[in-house]
Parts: structure tokens; C-alpha cells; sequence
């Protein structure tokens, strides 16, 4: 248990050094909690090995039990240090630990297969250190195992004693104490600052801790008729419709399109997106738009069902995914749309087709619909210029009004461009950039052809991006811009869709203001609002085990961070580097009910099976 606790500890040093720039400030307290932590997870991964250890025998030196437990203890050791080297990658994905979401994903389709190969020519540095651990831990292992072994001559007696006690100490240590709960990954708030948190953490801890059936609890902040006027999700546009006709309507979810890279929202000179830019002077364009996830599992119910994450794991790999939700085809088939989603990569990839299934899609297009392997980028899917040209014929088959989405993939590791287009998007300071480039170019040829289909004039485009990707500048590794995306709507002809909006707003807007500009008839469930209709707009989300609360307050924005039942920041919009904690300067109290209210509505909802308006 110490040597794994020992690598567990160099493993945290590699992964600061990895990720400094997230851990502006580490204090020494921080590598003692994580010891703890450390600990916690030892005893827990390593109890069935001290049960067969410890149990009462007299062969403990024998070679084969020593064999036997020699191999339980690499193999343990391989993978809870394995779990943790990977997130020295992923994390600046995800801005937080992974947890068996992870391996769901991965398990989706055949997206591991296909990405191995990259993995390992990208990240081959993960796996050398992979093999320098397990090589130290199996020194330290014959070091310790040097100990003559003293069970011929320890009586049964003492040997039945040692065993409850043993396994007593390690079950106290694996709770974390003697506490009426385990210690979990939200508890690290407890032992260090805010930002801290995923540095104490272990990726193996919060893998375990988030492993089975997870589910959420019921909350109890408010009383039900308090609950409904703090939050209440029942939207009803009914009789209000914006639009006097009905327009079909197309949602590009563009992979990993964060505000850093568009410089008509970022006020940047650099320019990587010149054809949304441009777009974006001909749209309306919402400049404070927020993230409700950190990765495309997030982004799918949140813009098509208006569904935030506020849980620790992903909505589509929890055992509630197979509940009732309200739905954008479903509830745009009442008035007659013919539906399809619209996604490039390997059918099953992220479970989208499943998804589409629940959400109520018509149709599901993707690479086997596809159908020609020429175009595949020999990892993810088809090149995003030829699957958006592809869509638009698709588009021209479907009946009149259609809704459907599109999700781009080109612009997510391995970042792979065509082949025509060597040398053509290098401008960038980083692969990221370029492939953002491209997929930029992709959208201008969709957009290049669209506008000679007849249906264009009458269509309502949606551009927005599902979460933002690693970022190499300090600024949009903090919590604010590291949600900040954009949220375009062009409508050719329509004089409303044009100027700039600072409210905030969510991808679970998307949703009620559809609704809300065609009149949807009947009543629904969401969490968000139509964007046509507010004077004050809110995002919510979680990242790890924080929960983050975007809000106009008074005149002014703000960012609150909740963290294991407590509120632990408040930041103003204007400060985006997160310098000035304003916690202490006013009472927040109103904004931190609202969003206790949302949880408490989403949990409620999920146990309930209660997302949709009997």
C-alpha cells in the first residue's frame, strides 16, 4: 500500500508539471491531502489482496502464493496508475478527473479501436511512464518482500486476530474515516482552495467512486411551492409565436469551437474563423453564451433537450438516459417537421444514434450512411466538408419544413485535414487552430451551397459549439472562458436574426426558443429560456465536483462556484482571470437559491422520471 501511495504521489507531481498553468497556486498542505487521498484509495483497491494475504494460513512463503499475490499487486498497480497518467491529457480536456463516464464512452461504438493508434503515436509519453512506475513498483516490491516470512511459526489464534483487525483498519481508511458517509471526490473542498481540488484528487479514486449505478440524490432546500418560484421548468409559448411562418430550421454543433477562437466575439486581432465571422456580421450573435458540459455528451441533450449536466457523470452513460425527455423532433414533428441528426464519425461513436432514437429523430446519418470510406480521416469519421455537402443533399430529399441537426468532428484530436488542403490551414499556434481553421472552411462550402437551394431563404441556422477544447492560454483554463462559446442565429431575409446580444445565455436555450418563435402549442419541460423572451439569462452546469452558475444579478454578471453543499466563489464577468473573489462583499443568496433550485428540480426530475409535462 505505501509503494502504490508513493507512485501515487509522483504520479501527482508529473500531472502538476503537466498542468501548472491550472494550479496557479499549490501549497504543500495540497500533496498532503492528496497523500490522503492516496491512502484512501490504496485501502480500497487493495482489500481483497490483504484479505487473501492475511487470511489464516501457513503457506504465506510459498512460491506460488507469492506468485499469486505478486501478480495481484502489478496488476492492481498497472491500472489505478495507468487511470491516473491518462488524465494528465484528458484533463486539460475536461478541467476535471476522469470517472467511469470515461470508460463508457470509450466503449461507445468502436471509438477506442479506432483512436488507439493515434493515442499512442500522440501520447507515447504516457505510456513510457506507465512502464518506468510499474518497473519501480516492482523493485520496491522485492525491496519489501526481502522481509522473512514468519507464518509456520505465527499461531492460528494470533493469525485470526490479525485478520478483523486488519481488514477494520482498512476498511476505516478506505471511508476516509468513521464518518456516517465514505469520503468522495466533493469532499475534497474540505482540504485545500477551490482550484485545488483535482490536484489532491486521484483519477483512480474518482473512477471507483463513480463506478456501478450512479446515481443522484433528492434534495430538500425548499418546499415544493417555494421551489416552483424560485425555478420552475414548465415552459408554454403558446399563442406567442415570434415568426409568422414556418421555417425549417438546421443546428450546427460545431466540435470544440470556443470563443478564444473567434475573434468577433473575442475582440482579438487574430483571426482563425473568417467565415463565422463574417457570418456573424449578417446574425444575431449572443456574446456571453455558457457551456452546460465539458464534452459532447453534455452538449447533445443539452441543445436538443434542454438538459444541463448537473451531475457528476454524463446524462447519456447514467442509468436515467433511458428516461422520458421532452425533445426538439418530437416536438417539432406536432407542427410537422420531418427530423434527422446528422453526425459524421463511426456509427455508435458517443452513443449519438441511441440518443437520437430517445430524442425522437426520424433518422440518423452517419458514416455507414455515409457510405464512402474515401473520405474518412482514419480515425473519427468523414472530413467535414464532404459530410456537410453530403447533408445538403440529404436536406433536399427531406420533407418540407425539416429540423436537423449537424454535428462537425474535424476540429477534435487527431486534428486531421485533408490531403488537398496540405499547407493550406498552418497559420495557427497550435493543430488546434488549424483544424478549427478548416472546419471553418467546411462551414463556408456548406453555407456556399446552401445558399443556392431553394429552402435557404426559409431556413433558420444555429451555429454554436458543444464545449471548448484544451487551451494552452491561462485565461480560458479558468472556469469562465473555459465554458465560453458562441451562439449564432442566421436567418436569411429576417431583420430580427442581426446585431449582438450580451445576455446570458446557455445551449438550453436552444430548445424554448425554437419553441418560442414558432408558437409551440403545447406546454413543455426545460431548463432553459427563450433567449426572445428574458431580461435576465443564466447558465448552469458541472465540471467535477463543482457546480457552476452563470447569472445577470443588478445590472451586473456574475460566476458562482458551489461546491459539497457550500458556496466557495463569486466572480464578476469582467474578470475573467478569476483575481477578485467577491464571496464576501454582498449577499449572493438569492443567485445561490436559484441554482439550488435547479438541483433540486434535476434531481428530482431525473429519480422521477419527470422531464416531460403529463
Amino acid at each position: 500500500m505505501s509503494i502504490l501511495v508513493l507512485i501515487f504521489s509522483l504520479c501527482r507531481v508529473v500531472f502538476l508539471l503537466f498542468n501548472n498553468s491550472h494550479f496557479p497556486v499549490v501549497y504543500f498542505t495540497d500533496f498532503l491531502a492528496g497523500i490522503w487521498f492516496d491512502a484512501v484509495t490504496a485501502a480500497i483497491v487493495f482489500l481483497p489482496l490483504v484479505l487473501i494475504e492475511m487470511f489464516p494460513n501457513k503457506w504465506r512463503g510459498s512460491k506460488w502464493f507469492q506468485r499469486i499475490l505478486a501478480t495481484c499487486f502489478h496488476i492492481i498497480l498497472f491500472l489505478s496508475v495507468f487511470i491516473n497518467l491518462i488524465d494528465i491529457e484528458y484533463f486539460r480536456h475536461t478541467s476535471s478527473r476522469s470517472t467511469t463516464a470515461l470508460f463508457k464512452m470509450l466503449g461507445f461504438g468502436n471509438d477506442l479501436w479506432q483512436q488507439l493508434p493515434s493515442f499512442l503515436t500522440d501520447y507515447w509519453y504516457i505510456l513510457l511512464l506507465s512502464i518506468l512506475f510499474q518497473l519501480a513498483g516492482f523493485w520496491l516490491y522485492k525491496r519489501v518482500n526481502r522481509i522473512p516470512d514468519d507464518s509456520e511459526e505465527t499461531s492460528w489464534l494470533k493469525q485470526s486476530i490479525f485478520l478483523p483487525v486488519s481488514i477494520t483498519i482498512l476498511v476505516l481508511i478506505g471511508r476516509g474515516g468513521v464518518g456516517m458517509k465514505p469520503i468522495g471526490p466533493a469532499n475534497g473542498a474540505a482540504y485545500t482552495i477551490d482550484q485545488n481540488v483535482q490536484l489532491i484528487l486521484n483519477s483512480a479514486f474518482t473512477v471507483i467512486k463513480t463506478w456501478g449505478d450512479i446515481t443522484v440524490e433528492e434534495k430538500d432546500y425548499f418546499s415544493k411551492e417555494e421551489l416552483t418560484k424560485i425555478f420552475n421548468p414548465e415552459r408554454n409559448y403558446q399563442n406567442q409565436g415570434i415568426l409568422q411562418e414556418t421555417p425549417n430550421i438546421v443546428i450546427l454543433t460545431m466540435e470544440s469551437f470556443s470563443v478564444e477562437y473567434i475573434s468577433k466575439i473575442n475582440g482579438e486581432k487574430n483571426v482563425y474563423t473568417p467565415f463565422l465571422d463574417s457570418l456573424i456580421d449578417e446574425s444575431l450573435v449572443f456574446t456571453k453564451c455558457y457551456a452546460n458540459g465539458k464534452k459532447s455528451l453534455d452538449a447533445m441533450p443539452s441543445i436538443i433537450s434542454s438538459i444541463p449536466k448537473l451531475m457528476e457523470i454524463e446524462y447519456l452513460t447514467s442509468s436515467y438516459s433511458a428516461n422520458k425527455i421532452e425533445g426538439l423532433p418530437k416536438m417539432l414533428k406536432h407542427r410537422g417537421y420531418e427530423s434527422g441528426f446528422f453526425h459524421g464519425a463511426t456509427n455508435g461513436s458517443m452513443n449519438f444514434d441511441t440518443f437520437s432514437e430517445i430524442a425522437g429523430f426520424d433518422n440518423y446519418y452517419g458514416r455507414s450512411e455515409y457510405n464512402n470510406d474515401d473520405d474518412f480521416d482514419g480515425t473519427w469519421g468523414i472530413y467535414d466538408e464532404e459530410f456537410f455537402q453530403w447533408s445538403l443533399e440529404e436536406f433536399d430529399q427531406m420533407k418540407k419544413p425539416f429540423f436537423s441537426t449537424i454535428f462537425s468532428i474535424s476540429s477534435h484530436p487527431p486534428y486531421s485535414i485533408p490531403e488537398k488542403h496540405e499547407g493550406k490551414f498552418t497559420s495557427g499556434p497550435t493543430e488546434m487552430h488549424n483544424a478549427v481553421a478548416y472546419s471553418d472552411y467546411a462551414l463556408s462550402q456548406f453555407f456556399k451551397t446552401a445558399k443556392t437551394k431553394d429552402w435557404y431563404d426559409n431556413t433558420l441556422f444555429i451555429i454554436v459549439a458543444d464545449h471548448t477544447p484544451a487551451s494552452e492560454r491561462n485565461m480560458y483554463q479558468k472556469e469562465q472562458e473555459n465554458m465560453h462559446i458562441p451562439l449564432v442565429f442566421h436567418y436569411p431575409k429576417n431583420p430580427l436574426f442581426h446585431g449582438r446580444n450580451d445576455m446570458i445565455v446557455s445551449q438550453v436555450d436552444i430548445m424554448p426558443s425554437l419553441m418560442h418563435l414558432i408558437g409551440y402549442d403545447r406546454p413543455f419541460f426545460s431548463f432553459g429560456q427563450s433567449v426572445f423572451e428574458a431580461e435576465k439569462g443564466y447558465s448552469c452546469s458541472q465540471i467535477g465536483q463543482k457546480q457552476l452558475y452563470f447569472c445577470d444579478h443588478e445590472g451586473e454578471q456574475y460566476m458562482l462556484i458551489f461546491t459539497n453543499e457550500k458556496l466557495h466563489g463569486v466572480y464578476s464577468l469582467k474578470d475573467p482571470f478569476q483575481l477578485n473573489n467577491l464571496i464576501d462583499k454582498a449577499n449572493y443568496s438569492p443567485l445561490e437559491d436559484r441554482l439550488k433550485a435547479m438541483v433540486q428540480t434535476y434531481n428530482h426530475a431525473l429519480i422521477h422520471n419527470e422531464m416531460t409535462i403529463q
